[in-house]
């Protein structure tokens, strides 16, 4: 007859090892806005920036959609206190950034104009801005979506959102500082750039991940990630090119997507609520994600796929922008359009965790 003590002591066994090999899941903690830093900006405040030689924070923002109020403002923040610095005004309307810190060049992407603006962060001034879309012809009008930077090959990648299969792809020498080439017909909503691969990686608003070449800019492959979900609507990608994956948020269906990136094979849904940023941090081999409707932010181990944390936000958590010691994590966060309330920046720890 087995004695009590040793099935016990099996017993406690079973379950230390149980929690070591569950560990990911079991310590997972909740965390609130509250535990970090925040700035209130003001409205419209979109995509974020974060400059090393300035130890800068940039946050463009676009604070009013009236038809008579066309002006944006980028905010400069001190990336430590995020103390606002500077309030830089626009003539156009402020969304999407893409920073080229040796050449302080950052790049805006003006959504309703359909173009691109140059701002020296040096001077704060604008250099000068790409026309993209010929608004003239309603066929051929389309709004600016994101901006992506190819150091590399000195492109810039503008995604313009248009009607149905009218979604087109600028692709901005950054030398020249003109507009090079139009991709047509690759409804591309948001992307992310392997410079090393020499790879282009675009999402789609019809669930495709269409890769392009670096060197060139010319289509290479186009596959449907999850054929048998209609309803995907791709917002943005991040890469883990030392595992070959990518990382899809989805703002239609829930759950993260990781892909392989040289098939498009689907390997992993990682359970989260439907996705609007994403983000890869390698020094921590982290992903962090946005939910703007669930009002939080995933903190995902990238070794094992599965959620480590999460943080919950009072608003709408959007954009997300990482320190280049990747020790710290930004996170635009944007109020209900009914709530009379600013927009706000939120400095994340992620020593913390």
């Amino acid at each position: 007859m087995i004695k009590a003590s040793a099935v016990m002591n099996k017993t406690l066994c079973a379950l230390a090892i149980s929690l070591a090999m569950h560990s990911g899941s079991v310590f997972a903690k909740t965390f609130t806005e509250k535990d970090f830093v925040s700035q209130p900006l003001g409205h419209g405040v979109y995509e974020l920036a974060w400059d090393k030689g300035q130890q800068a924070l940039y946050a463009a923002s676009a604070p009013s959609f009236d038809k008579d109020k066309t002006d944006g403002l980028v905010f400069k923040l001190a990336a430590q206190s995020l103390q606002i610095d500077a309030k830089i005004p626009m003539e156009r309307r402020t969304f999407a950034v893409a920073l080229d810190e040796e050449n302080h060049i950052l790049y805006l992407g003006n959504a309703l104009e359909g173009s691109v603006t140059l701002l020296d962060t040096r001077t704060d001034k604008a250099i000068k801005t790409l026309q993209l879309s010929d608004n003239s012809d309603p066929e051929k009008r389309a709004h600016v979506r994101e901006v992506v930077l190819d150091k590399k090959h000195q492109r810039l990648y503008v995604s313009g959102i248009g009607r149905k299969d009218k979604g087109l792809l600028w692709v901005v020498d950054t030398q020249k500082q003109e507009l090079a080439q139009t991709l047509q017909k690759l409804e591309p909503v948001g992307f992310a750039v392997d410079e090393a691969g020499d790879r282009v990686y675009v999402v789609s608003g019809s669930g495709e991940l269409i890769t392009l070449d670096g060197k060139t800019s010319q289509l290479l492959t186009r596959v449907k990630v999850d054929p048998a979900d209609p309803e995907h609507y791709f917002l943005n990608i991040a890469l883990n090119t030392a595992r070959g994956v990518g990382y899809i948020a989805d703002t239609n269906t829930k759950d993260v997507l990781v892909v392989q990136l040289d098939s498009g094979k689907l390997l992993h849904r990682v359970p989260t609520p439907n996705s609007v940023a994403v983000l890869y941090n390698p020094a921590r081999e982290e992903v962090y994600v946005t939910h703007r409707n669930d009002r939080q932010i995933s903190v995902i181990d990238a070794t094992s796929n599965r959620l480590k944390h999460t943080i919950k936000t009072t608003a709408m958590p959007n954009s997300l922008a990482l320190s280049a010691d990747a020790s710290t994590l930004y996170a635009s966060v944007k109020q209900d359009e009914k709530a009379n309330q600013a927009d706000y920046v939120l400095k994340i720890d992620l020593t913390k965790f």
